[in-house]
C-alpha cells in the first residue's frame, strides 16, 4: 500500500492551518512544506539519497522539524541523535548503525540545491527511522520503524483520545526518542499544530497552556510531579498523557483532584509509542491503569510478562509467533484494563520473596518529605538482596530510615519495607526523562 507524503498532502488540503509553533514563530502547513522542499534539495546536494541512514543531531528550534520532513522527501532513513550524548557515545552509536551520512551540525548544509525529483509517496513497509532507545536498564539499541508503524500508531491514539482540527500538542520531550518524534509524526498525519519546546520547564508548560493554547500534552511522571509540586494550573488541556514508567497513584489522584485531565499511557520504542492509553472518562474509575489496548494493538500476559502484537510493532522486534516480548510485568483486570508493575529484570528477590519496585515506590512517594524515589535491590549477605529506597528529599529536610519504615508499616508486607535508605540530590535520568535504574545499580 502506498502512502502520500503527509506534509505535501496537508499543504494541499489545509495550507493556511498552523503546523508548528516554536521559538515564538508560527508556520503554516504551506510554509513548512516550502521550507522542507528546499531543505530536501540541499540534503540531496550534500549526497543524501533514498535508503541512506542519516544521523542527525536533534538540536534546538524549528529547523530539526523541517529537516525531519525534508529527509522523508529524499527517502533517507532518519537516525535521530540526542545532543546530550558525549562524542564517544555518539561515535559508537553511528558506527554500530552503519550511517551513510552524518549530519552532526545541520548548519553545515550549504544553500546549494540539487535539481532532482523528490519522493511524493512511500510504501507502508518503507523504513522511516531508526531509534536509539533510551536504555533505562542498560545499553541503548536500535529499533527500526516504518511509515506504516507511524500511521497505525497515530490511528490508534486518535481512536482513544480523539482528534480535533484545532488541537495543539505540546512537545517538550526529546525528538531523538519516540516519545517526542511520535508527536511530530502524529501532528502532520492529523493536520494539527505542534508546539515545540526544546526542554521541559514548568514555566514553559505554563506559557504553552496560557499563550499557545495547547490542548494535549505528553510528559513523563517526573515532569508531572514537578508541575504538581509547583502548583501549575493544568485544567485547560483536554488530555495530559503521562508515560515513560509507573506514575505514583497519589500523584494521579492529586492531579485529578485539581481538575487536570491526566491519563496514563503505556508504550515502547518498539511499538512506535503508545500501546494502551486510558480514556479521560475512565481516569478516575481506573486510577493506576494505563488503559485498554489502542485500535489494532493486542495484548496478552505470559508468565506475568506483557506481550504485544499489532501493526505498530517494529517488524524486527517480533518473535516467531508475531509477538513482542516487552520485558514489562503487568496484569489485565476483568474490564480489560492493563496495569503495569515494572520490569521483569527489576524484580528484587529478598529472603526468597519477590518484590516489584513500583509497589514500594508507590508507598514511599507518599511520604510528605520525599519528592522522588527509586527502589532497587542491593546485595546483602543475609537477604540476598536488601530492598533499598533511593530518595530525593525536600530541600533542607532529612529523612531517616526508621521514619520511612514507620511510614510504610501497614501499607506494605514486612518483606517489602525498605531495609536501607540512600539520599541523593537527584536521581539519574535517561535523555528521554525516564529513571535510569541501571545507573543506580552500578
Amino acid at each position: 500500500m502506498k502512502l502520500d507524503n503527509w506534509l505535501a498532502q496537508r499543504a494541499q488540503s489545509c495550507p493556511d492551518r498552523i503546523a508548528l509553533i516554536a521559538d515564538g514563530r508560527s508556520m503554516t502547513y504551506a510554509e513548512l512544506e516550502e521550507e522542507a522542499v528546499h531543505a530536501a534539495r540541499r540534503l540531496a546536494a550534500w549526497g543524501v539519497r533514498r535508503g541512506a541512514t542519516v544521523a542527525m543531531n536533534m538540536g534546538t528550534g524549528p529547523d530539526k522539524i523541517i529537516l525531519i520532513h525534508a529527509l522523508m522527501k529524499t527517502g533517507a532513513v532518519l537516525l535521530p541523535v540526542s545532543p546530550k550524548l558525549s562524542p564517544e557515545e555518539r561515535a559508537k552509536a553511528i558506527e554500530s548503525c552503519g550511517v551513510s551520512v552524518d549530519l552532526d551540525d545541520p548548519g553545515k548544509l550549504t544553500q546549494t540545491e540539487a535539481d532532482m525529483p523528490l519522493l511524493g509517496e512511500h510504501d507502508m513497509s518503507d523504513p522511516h527511522c531508526r531509534i536509539l532507545t533510551s536504555g533505562s536498564t542498560g545499553s541503548p539499541h536500535t529499533v527500526s520503524l516504518s511509515y506504516g508503524n507511524h500511521l497505525f500508531s497515530a490511528m490508534g491514539s486518535a481512536f482513544n483520545i480523539g482528534v480535533d482540527p484545532s488541537d495543539r500538542w505540546l512537545c517538550a520531550l526529546p525528538t531523538s526518542h519516540i516519545s517526542g518524534l511520535s508527536i511530530v509524526m502524529r501532528s502532520v498525519i492529523y493536520g494539527t499544530a505542534m508546539v515545540l519546546q526544546d526542554q521541559f520547564t514548568t514555566d514553559g508548560v505554563t506559557d504553552a497552556i496560557e499563550r499557545d493554547g495547547v490542548t494535549v500534552i505528553s510528559m513523563v511522571s517526573t515532569m508531572l510531579l514537578r508541575l504538581l509540586d509547583e502548583g501549575v494550573d493544568l485544567t485547560a488541556p483536554r488530555a495530559i498523557l503521562v508515560g515513560g514508567g509507573p506514575v505514583p497513584p497519589s500523584a494521579l489522584e492529586e492531579a485529578l483532584g485539581r481538575g487536570a485531565n491526566v491519563i496514563q499511557t503505556y508504550g515502547l520504542t518498539e511499538t512506535c509509542s503508545q500501546v494502551t492509553t486510558l480514556e479521560v472518562a475512565e481516569a478516575r474509575r481506573k486510577v493506576g491503569s494505563v488503559g485498554r489496548p489502542l485500535l489494532t494493538s493486542h495484548l496478552r500476559i505470559q508468565g506475568g510478562e506483557i506481550l504485544v502484537q499489532g501493526p505498530t510493532v517494529s517488524a524486527g522486534a517480533l518473535d516467531a509467533d508475531g509477538w513482542l516480548h516487552t520485558g514489562d510485568v503487568g496484569w489485565i483486570d476483568e474490564d480489560g484494563f492493563l496495569f503495569v508493575q515494572g520490569r521483569t529484570d527489576e524484580m528484587i528477590i529478598t529472603g526468597g520473596e519477590n518484590v516489584i519496585p513500583a509497589e514500594v515506590e508507590d508507598v514511599v512517594i507518599q511520604h510528605p518529605e520525599i519528592v522522588e524515589v527509586a527502589v532497587i535491590g542491593r546485595p546483602d549477605p543475609e537477604w540476598q538482596q536488601a530492598v533499598t529506597a533511593v530518595v530525593v528529599a525536600r530541600d533542607g529536610v532529612e529523612v531517616g530510615l526508621e521514619d520511612l519504615r514507620s511510614h510504610c508499616e501497614g501499607k506494605l508486607a514486612s518483606y517489602k519495607i525498605p531495609k536501607r535508605l540512600e539520599t541523593v540530590d537527584e536521581l539519574p535520568k535517561t535523555p528521554s526523562g525516564k529513571l535510569h535504574r541501571a545507573a543506580l545499580l552500578k
